[in-house]
């Protein structure tokens, strides 16, 4: 996660999606099957961060 991304996502201010959240749910990969709660964590974690990408690409 770069520098820039960290910077925006601090400035959301989510209560939830913080910095530190996004780097341990976007780097997890559980199975659907064995573990759907932390699946469906992990989809909106993935989520959240690709907008965060979007956004600090955009800002260039």
């Amino acid at each position: 996660m770069s520098e820039k991304e960290k910077k925006i996502i601090k400035d959301f201010r989510h209560p939830i999606f913080t910095v530190e959240y996004l780097e341990e749910w976007t780097n997890r990969n559980d199975s659907i099957c064995l573990s759907p709660v932390c699946a469906l964590q992990i989809a909106e974690a993935k989520g959240f961060y690709e907008a965060v990408k979007l956004l600090a690409r955009e800002d260039n």
